[in-house]
């Protein structure tokens, strides 16, 4: 297992930053703290789950990116350097660290922890507030994780036997009020309470299911059942951009779904191996709800 590369580097990165903008930035601690909650720590999470998934990608390795590093590195005051250097020897021990635990290394993983510490270096070697920096360079690392979504979920949808007509069909084998209800909360919700089923669109059909999917979860909800539950709207959401593949946006809104989803599933599979329970462990036994998706 490769285990949470981007995770682990982060925290890193964090740690040395920290020292860095207490001698160079006129940013406060707290907009890098920020930097790092908001931005930084999602951010990592995805791309762990992308990694975890072991794609066999061929990806030619960015050389560009380590340029980059060598050029900004080149560019700054020699006590600057010494620290932004801090930073690189991160970087280059995360990279050692996945050679020495999953053999060969993906051109991919190399480049996302490269693309990674670039971003925190660019940052750090400016003398300005972070806020506008950072955005063009998460936006970049952001739109290569949904491509490599695209490549995943491509994958799995190929391996989805049948039409479009029968991705239909299974869909509306989990939709329990096929009849038109006006008094149902998810209609009521989705706008849709009065329409048949017949003439639901794609994606109406898709979030009506996903509505009815999440009001069956609740704080006594058992674990497995919750892993059952996002598992189904993972699969639910390839099956969705294997329909919309024509629609980028509705293709976008899947992508993000399944990774979200994706992510649930880890983070509960996560919970019950170190809780170990003798007993059904239940949603009521965390100290948060945030992993609950409103309903």
């Amino acid at each position: 297992m490769l285990g949470w590369i981007f995770g682990d580097l982060v925290k890193k990165l964090e740690r040395s930053a920290k020292v860095v903008a207490g001698d160079f930035l006129e940013a406060s601690s707290k907009e890098i703290s920020n930097l790092f909650d908001q931005q930084l720590y999602p951010l990592a999470d995805k791309l762990d789950y992308i990694a975890e998934q072991r794609i066999k990608q061929v990806e030619t390795l960015e050389s560009q990116v380590t340029n980059d590093i060598e050029s900004l590195l080149n560019s700054v005051d020699d006590k600057l350097r010494l620290n932004l250097k801090k930073i690189d020897e991160i970087r280059e021990s995360a990279i050692k660290d996945v050679r020495e635990t999953g053999g060969e290394l993906d051109f991919y993983l190399e480049n996302r922890i490269n693309q990674f510490s670039l971003t925190v270096m660019k940052v750090l070697s400016q003398a300005e507030g972070i806020a506008n920096v950072i955005i063009d360079d998460i936006k970049i690392l952001e739109e290569k994780l949904f491509q490599d979504i695209n490549y995943i979920v491509d994958k799995i949808i190929e391996s989805i036997e049948g039409t479009a007509e029968l991705i239909r069909q299974e869909f509306q084998k989990y939709v329990a009020h096929f009849l038109p209800n006006p008094f149902d909360k998810c209609r009521q919700r989705l706008n849709i309470g009065m329409k048949p089923g017949s003439r639901l669109s794609d994606i109406e059909l898709y979030e009506l299911i996903e509505c009815h999917e999440l009001s069956k979860l609740h704080e006594n909800t058992p674990i497995e059942e919750v892993l059952k539950s996002y598992g189904q709207m993972q699969l639910n959401a390839a099956r969705m951009a294997a329909l919309v593949r024509r629609s980028p946006e509705l293709k976008r809104r899947a992508f993000e779904d399944w990774l979200k989803y994706g992510l649930l599933c880890e983070f509960w599979r996560k919970t019950r191996k170190i809780y170990d329970a003798s007993e059904t462990l239940r949603l009521q036994h965390q100290p948060t709800q945030q992993f609950l998706i409103d309903k």
